[in-house]
């Protein structure tokens, strides 16, 4: 089968071109192509090689006529973009609300997403591999969760829209009540980065955002995300996170509440005080049986086979 997949933005940090380059490698039998509605960057091309990617303004026959595909997929497309398309089967991929192009299957990232949309769309979760391990651990037994120190981090593309003001106070205050946890912030916005390592009392690290940042997951005995305005469709760092056995603490909002379950699998709080509570229970103990119990429950929900099985599902269902 042939597939073209669309994306709004030409980078794979963010956005909805990380789940499509994800379903390239879920379905490997199938030939693909990726067209972007911008200019893709080098990063990006060089992720999904050998997947051609290329850049258009917008989808419709006349463009796909050059690749010929038995089905497009169209991620979070907006009927602004999409022109007639009548020579293969069509199928939206719901990533957030929109004014979505027209579609003969329509499919959301999350239950939460779904009973947002009208037309309430099946719910198909993103397919998500496991985080690639860090060479120097490659060869290293787990043994993480016997660190006497803690590593908690946050992984965010860095657009202020994704990093608030209040979250340099948030910080201050975990970091007053715990003095000893590390602090590793991957996309910080610069701006950031001095008032929130004072926050973090000298005690934080700032990473760059690129394409195999998740090899951290594999450090961080907990990956900690609270934004008091912003509501995720679906945490595929949440994903990722649990594939590598860290602990996602979270805002108990959105996708995330389907994601985890409270207490087992990771943490969903509501208040600095619930983000306190979840960083206290992180005993060597619970996070070993944490930390397992989360491999298992991603392996199962996210996993490129139960994404591959549940996608011909829907296919067929046509």
């Amino acid at each position: 089968m042939k597939i073209v997949q669309v994306c709004n933005v030409g980078t794979i940090c963010g956005g909805t071109a990380a789940c499509a380059w994800s379903i390239t490698r879920a379905l490997p039998e199938c030939q693909h192509v990726v067209l972007f509605l911008g200019q893709p960057t080098t990063e990006t091309r060089q992720a999904f090689a050998p997947v051609p990617t290329e850049s258009i303004s917008s989808i419709d026959d006349h463009v796909l006529a050059r690749w010929q595909p038995d089905l497009v997929i169209l991620h979070n497309t907006s009927a602004a973009h999409s022109g007639s398309i009548r020579s293969c089967v069509r199928m939206l991929y719901c990533h957030s609300q929109g004014h979505h192009a027209p579609a003969d299957l329509a499919v959301s990232c999350s239950r939460w997403l779904s009973d947002r949309l009208s037309h309430h769309p099946t719910v198909l979760y993103q397919p998500i591999p496991c985080p690639p391990v860090p060479p120097e651990r490659s060869s290293q037994p787990e043994t993480r969760a016997l660190d006497d120190e803690l590593v908690v981090g946050r992984l965010c593309t860095p657009q202020p829209r994704k990093w608030p003001s209040c979250t340099v106070p948030f910080y201050e205050e975990l970091a007053r009540r715990f003095p000893f946890i590390r602090w590793e912030f991957v996309g910080c916005p610069s701006s950031l980065e001095q008032p929130l390592q004072n926050a973090c009392r000298g005690r934080a690290k700032f990473l760059p955002a690129r394409w195999g940042a998740q090899q951290h997951f594999y450090r961080w005995h907990g990956l900690l995300y609270h934004h008091p305005t912003l509501t995720e469709s679906f945490g595929r760092t949440v994903a990722e996170a649990m594939l590598a056995g860290c602990l996602p603490i979270v805002d108990a909002r959105g996708g995330f509440l389907e994601q985890i379950h409270p207490n087992e699998t990771g943490f969903l709080c509501e208040t600095v005080d619930h983000f306190a509570s979840a960083l206290e229970q992180l005993t060597p103990s619970r996070r070993w049986i944490m930390s397992r119990a989360a491999r298992q429950s991603a392996r199962k929900l996210f996993s490129l086979e139960t994404f591959a099985r549940e996608f011909r599902l829907q296919l067929r269902s046509l």
